[in-house]
């Protein structure tokens, strides 16, 4: 701190610049900075070149901003005074084109330029790793105290030697990485320098490249950070320790003999060959010393997998699997998982791996063939691979790569989705078959993932288990439906709607507490337990695992319905079903596929029906998604309904008109399900109902209320013809509520004698006696609520005809036959 910065610290002034006398006033930091009194202020440049380029530019837009806006306006500049940097605050308050006016505070000595190259010096040289300075033809200028450590030398033995002398194999490789930088700035990879004793030790390289327009001047940094092991180390160790199960081509065919004797039909034989990337250099010694010693691990592996040595830096591999694609990716991911444990490798021997794979009977039949194709994969494994974390993963077989290919990108689809919380709920009404109401709905997820194909929701939910997110999916989706459920039950007008939810037990530690939470949840929306329903696949429920039993028992002692989902795909014998408090059975909709000619498959629901209901359950039959079905499912006689017949699973939203589709659905079945019975029905004379009583359109109300006690409605003649109809409700809407009560007045009184024309429904809909029965199906399917006036072909009015009417008519006329 000097005599002039010193005054400044922690002071706060008042400036003025006027921009029209191009003059900036603020006398005590003038003073200061100046050593002389200067009432009349200093031209503005004179302040601005306190600061540099940057720093100018910054306070001119700032004091812009502070003009344009009107508003006060907080910036930080650095001012170089007096050799010395001070940092201080602007406040620009307010100010116009003429005038602009503020404060400044100064608050803090920064380090000068002499201060910084000694920080930045002091930094280099306790850098935590050996840094080497090199100027032109690669020429060592500066090093740090690592060097003596790390090689052995000391500072004046290395100044002004090329760096090419102190590495043990040719200068070619280096300079093309020199050459790499002097394009894209740096670059990293792995390095082998000789020590003083002439030991090749491996190290993490980055070579930085700061150039200058004199090219002799251009510099190249290196950032080197030695590896745990030499290359001498590590090949001792190689050999000491003889985990590898072969070491050459012919003892690796050997090999896949032995084990092509023992695997079975149901089982594949798989090959396969790895490239090994470490800190960009291919099949190191390292690398391979590396997945060496992870060998031993693969012990706890379900079946065979065996590795070896193809040549002096190659590994190749073969494992059994089955013969399903998607189980052999599996295997083969959870074998490297296995070898290549983030535990098991610092921040700076990182492996990443390139697999080929062939399969035995699929690719090739003999060894060689086996090993060609295995490599030729490999080879073209830039083209279509397999990510799997950091590795690659190519199959000789296109149809096998795009089956895994598919899988992989819908996996990390699925995790982006998880991240940014792109999963939906939708629910799908079930309906009771005595009812024709909605007494629950399945709460199920949506997924929105960013993928170039499409893709079903069951197919994300396997991946989900097979990676173990389901519980996570399950759920959110179980928070968000039972805190939705109220709503849910206004609009779907059913207080006590009851709420299905999936819970995945797929046998994790994530999953042991899945029941446990969603009992939780329920306590905490304040929600009936005996409206929630959960769904466990059979082969979760039929389990032997105590901890999943314990779970499903306690659900039913706190009153939560247990449902089997998808019961009938694993034949579970019945004789299990007595064993476990399930109060629903779902039929999976495989079995109602195909229900409508197939007479095993009713018999198989009836069954299940007639067994369910014994044991005091009830059965919901799902996947119905057509009237045909719907139909014999209701002779069966089971309980529940859910599928598209009715509705497909629609978000919360969505759902404002789904009571009155599915009773317009409902309707039209049983309008069709009579009309298409054998019955004498001839013509819509048949249906016609007994003539209705009838009012002018001038009679008063007093004069015909009384006759809705006898009909539903009235008609309205003008002449002979049938102008409209006045129910209960057009009675009540046109009368005061007080008439005939004590509170009743004149003008109460006067609301009877209104006429019947002013308040009855007009007539819409009209048809001749000759309209076919077909016809008027169709007018009802699309206008269930309506009254159809039959008239005469003079347009006499013959009589009418609703959808409750003609259900009636129809109903006696079955049972006369």
């Amino acid at each position: 701190m000097t005599e002039f910065t010193e005054p400044l610290l922690n002071k706060s002034f008042d400036w003025v610049w006027d921009i029209e006398k191009k003059r900036f006033f603020c006398d005590p930091f003038i003073n200061i900075i100046l050593g002389t009194h200067k009432s009349e202020g200093i031209q503005f440049k004179q302040l601005v070149e306190l600061l540099d380029t940057n720093q100018a530019n910054f306070l001119k837009i700032n004091i812009e901003k502070a003009i344009n806006t009107k508003q006060p306006v907080h910036c930080h500049l650095v001012f170089n005074i007096a050799k010395m940097k001070v940092l201080a605050e602007i406040i620009i308050e307010q100010g116009d084109l003429k005038k602009v006016n503020g404060e400044i505070f100064f608050k803090l000595i920064l380090p000068n330029q002499e201060e910084e190259i000694k920080i930045i010096k002091e930094l280099f040289f306790k850098a935590r790793s050996l840094l080497i300075v090199c100027g032109a033809q690669n020429r060592i200028l500066i090093v740090n105290s690592l060097l003596k450590p790390c090689l052995g030398f000391e500072e004046y033995e290395v100044l002004g030697q090329n760096l090419f002398s102190f590495l043990p194999t040719s200068s070619s490789d280096l300079q093309e990485h020199l050459f790499d930088c002097e394009n894209n700035g740096s670059w990293t990879g792995e390095m082998l320098i000789n020590n003083k004793q002439q030991q090749q030790l491996p190290f993490k390289a980055q070579i930085f490249y700061y150039p200058n327009q004199d090219s002799h001047k251009s510099l190249f940094i290196y950032q080197l950070k030695k590896l745990d092991f030499t290359l001498s180390e590590m090949t001792q160790f190689t050999h000491a320790k003889m985990y590898w199960d072969w070491y050459n081509k012919i003892d690796f065919f050997a090999k896949i003999d032995q084990v092509k004797k023992q695997i079975t039909d149901q089982e594949s034989l798989v090959v396969f060959v790895i490239n090994t990337l470490s800190s960009s250099t291919v099949n190191s010694v390292f690398s391979r010393w590396l997945i060496g010693q992870s060998i031993p691990k693969l012990k706890m592996f379900k079946s065979i997998i065996k590795l070896g040595i193809l040549n002096d830096d190659q590994i190749c591999g073969l494992f059994v699997s089955s013969k399903i694609v998607k189980d052999i990716q599996k295997d083969l991911t959870n074998i490297f998982s296995l070898l290549l444990k983030n535990d098991q490798q610092s921040e700076h021997t990182q492996v990443q791996c390139h697999i080929g794979v062939s399969i035995y009977h699929v690719d090739a039949e003999d060894n060689t063939k086996l090993l060609s194709h295995a490599v030729q994969a490999l080879a073209s494994i830039n083209t279509d691979a397999i990510e799997f974390k950091t590795h690659k993963i190519k199959y000789f077989d296109k149809r096998v790569n795009q089956i895994n290919s598919r899988k992989a990108k819908l996996e990390v689809a699925l995790l982006e989705c998880l991240e940014l919380d792109n999963i939906n709920v939708v629910y799908q009404p079930i309906i009771n078959v005595r009812t024709f109401k909605i007494e629950k709905v399945e709460a199920l997820a949506r997924f929105t993932l960013h993928c170039s194909f499409e893709y079903s929701t069951q197919e994300v939910i396997e991946i989900a288990e097979e990676i173990d997110l389901i519980h996570d999916i399950d759920q959110k989706i179980s928070s968000i439906a039972i805190a939705e459920l109220p709503v849910l039950s206004a609009v779907l007008k059913n207080e006590n709607l009851g709420l299905s939810i999936n819970r995945s037990m797929v046998y994790s530690p994530k999953n042991r507490s899945t029941l446990d939470e969603t009992l939780e949840l329920i306590n905490q929306c304040n929600i009936e337990a005996s409206r929630i329903t959960i769904e466990l696949t059979e082969s979760a429920i039929f389990t032997d695992n105590p901890q999943i039993l314990k779970a499903i028992h306690r659900i039913n002692e706190n009153n939560i319905v247990l449902a089997i989902d998808d019961f009938g795909s694993g034949y579970t014998s019945f004789g299990s079903l007595t064993k476990l408090p399930a109060g629903l059975i779902k039929i999976d909709k495989e079995i109602t596929t195909g229900i409508v000619k197939d007479k095993q498959r009713q018999l198989m629901i009836k069954m299940f029906a007639q067994f369910i209901h014994a044991m005091q359950g009830k059965i919901i039959v799902e996947g119905v998604e057509t009237k045909e079905e719907f139909a014999i499912l209701l002779e069966l006689q089971v309980d529940y309904i859910q599928g598209y017949f009715f509705s497909k699973p629609l978000s919360l939203a969505d759902h404002q008109h789904t009571v009155a589709n599915i009773a317009k659905t409902v309707e039209k079945f049983q309008l069709n399900a009579l009309i298409s019975t054998k019955t004498h029905i001839s013509s819509i004379m048949d249906l016609l109902m007994p003539t209705l009583l009838h009012v002018k359109p001038d009679d008063r109300i007093e004069d015909f209320v009384t006759m809705l006690e006898e009909v539903d409605r009235i008609a309205v003649l003008k002449g002979k013809k049938c102008i409209g109809f006045i129910t209960q409700n057009e009675i009540n809407a046109a009368i005061s509520p007080y008439v005939n009560t004590d509170a009743e007045t004149v003008h109460d009184r006067l609301t009877l004698s209104k006429r019947a024309h002013q308040i009855m429904l007009p007539v819409e809909h009209t048809c001749h006696s000759d309209f076919s029965i077909d016809s008027l199906i169709a007018h009802f399917c699309f206008f269930p609520r309506s009254t159809m006036v039959v008239t005469g072909k003079t347009g006499i009015y013959l009589g009418s005809i609703s959808i409750e009417q003609a259900k009636v008519v129809m109903c006696n006329m079955l049972k006369q036959h």
